[in-house]
């Protein structure tokens, strides 16, 4: 077995971190980010989409530093003990070299090199648990005895966190069941009283979610499982759908390194795998699988849900990579190293330019840049409003984040997210507003039946290099008579 080019991995390592440094301050809030950090400004026990880790997390940390992308950073730090959760598994489970080639292919993933959904999401951590709580469990199965009771709690707590990051972390216990049923020499864990006692800490983690919905009428869980069980519709839209969801996952885990990562995959699932092959297959094949085949049942999968899956095939991967000859492996890393710098170049130069760079397509980087700041407060100001009106989430997010934390940001329409439990408009009647919407993309809902009058207040160009991409339509509503009507809330 060749051994792991430390010196060179890890000045691969640093200059992604590098990398990783600059895009976080050299590029704004993507529209999650945006929603995140105004839905935070209103604490709770939970939130309409997820559950409440991550938004705590931004609370504290935008209560020290304020709302600038400095608060990417701890979600940043998450990133950094995901590649450390995935070494120490890694190395459990095969051996140094292949934990060295572990971190390097998921370092050098152009999703996780670039995180083109954002930072400030429910994703890190999540991630960065699961992690966490597969080692320990790999420490229980395959590692030295006598340290069983203490791995069992910590397995059980950073699943906890896991679930109390995002719903998604219900895949990790679930592929540990199937495993634990499916492995003999397991089994002997199922009439072990401490497995059980590190679900119960993990349950008790997610107490603050579970309040949350049930004064809510679960209304997030209901959602959220909305989006995966719908109406089974077998037709071309669907296969069309699972085609373009793989050619995202494609590009996201970038060609190069999807070679390392289905030979690995592909070898988990040869008849007679080794035990330590199928744990992580347990792991990465049912989230996997679920979102590839989600059309199929009404739904297009965001590209970010597949990460969760693939997570647990960059063990494989390093494992696969750390048999390959030494001729092979240097060739590998320096391709892979050399287009790794191309993807943050390119991305980083798209973030700049927008429809410069992409004219004519689609442009991956259309969200990644703040919105005019000083031309909507100055709105804001002269229109003597006491809140804003928007008429979707990715809308409030925006310029709630533009307007600063001081201004209310209310919703109307059928799709408010969090907004719908932020900010109660029934407490605001009386109030003028400024109402903000979006050209061109109709009207969510109309809001003169709102308010006593609604008067112009002119427009709003957004974009990049003095190109307008978006034109904001603003309205004063004078007096609200009613609370525009919600599909949930408060």
């Amino acid at each position: 077995m060749p051994p792991t080019p430390s010196r060179p991995l890890l000045l691969f390592l640093a200059a992604t971190l590098f990398a990783r440094l600059v895009a976080i301050f050299a590029t704004g809030f993507c529209d999650d980010e945006a929603y995140v950090v105004a839905i935070s400004r209103a604490p709770a026990l939970s939130y309409f989409d997820h559950p409440p880790l991550h938004q705590w997390i931004l609370i504290g940390w935008t209560a020290l530093l304020g709302e600038g992308r400095a608060a990417r950073l701890p979600f940043f730090g998450f990133s950094l003990v995901t590649a450390l959760a995935l070494f120490g598994l890694t190395r459990r489970l095969f051996s140094s070299a292949a934990a060295g080639w572990c971190v390097f292919a998921f370092s050098g993933s152009a999703y996780f090199l670039v995180y083109p959904d954002g930072y400030i999401m429910p994703d890190p951590p999540l991630l960065a648990f699961s992690a966490l709580g597969v080692w320990a469990t790999a420490e229980i199965l395959f590692g030295p005895p006598q340290r069983e009771t203490r791995l069992w709690l910590a397995a059980g707590l950073a699943l906890g966190l896991a679930g109390l990051s995002k719903y998604a972390a219900i895949f990790v216990p679930l592929g540990l069941a199937g495993f634990f049923l499916t492995w003999p020499p397991a089994r002997r864990w199922l009439s072990d009283p401490r497995p059980y006692l590190a679900a119960a800490l993990g349950l008790a983690c997610l107490t603050p979610a579970l309040l949350w919905n049930a004064e809510h009428g679960w209304v997030s869980l209901a959602f959220q499982s909305g989006r995966a069980l719908r109406t089974l519709s077998l037709n071309w839209r669907a296969s069309r759908e699972i085609a373009e969801g793989l050619g995202a996952q494609i590009a996201g885990m970038t060609p190069w390194m999807l070679i390392p990562l289905l030979s690995g995959l592909a070898r988990a699932c040869r008849r007679g795998a080794d035990p330590r092959e199928r744990f992580l297959l347990w792991q990465a094949a049912p989230a996997l699988a679920l979102f590839t085949m989600m059309p199929l049942f009404g739904q297009r999968p965001i590209s970010h849900w597949f990460n969760s899956g693939w997570l647990f095939a960059f063990p494989l991967a390093g494992a696969w990579l750390a048999e390959r000859t030494p001729a092979f492996l240097d060739r590998f890393r320096l391709a892979a190293a050399a287009l790794a710098g191309v993807v943050f170049a390119l991305y980083l130069a798209g973030v700049g330019l927008g429809p410069i760079a992409f004219k004519g397509l689609r442009d991956p980087t259309q969200g990644m840049y703040d919105w005019p700041e000083s031309e909507l407060r100055e709105a804001y100001a002269r229109s003597g409003a006491r809140f804003v009106l928007i008429e979707n989430w990715r809308l409030g997010g925006r310029v709630g984040v533009a307007l600063g934390p001081d201004v209310p940001i209310c919703a109307m329409g059928d799709d408010p997210r969090g907004f719908a439990f932020a900010c109660d408009a029934a407490r605001r009647l009386g109030q003028s507003a400024l109402i903000i919407r979006a050209l061109n993309n109709g009207r969510a809902a109309d809001e003169s039946t709102f308010f006593r009058a609604v008067e112009p207040a002119g427009e709003v160009a957004v974009g990049r290099r003095g190109i307008v991409e978006r034109r904001l339509i603003m309205e004063i509503g004078r007096d609200l008579t009613q609370a525009p009507p919600l599909p949930y809330g408060p």
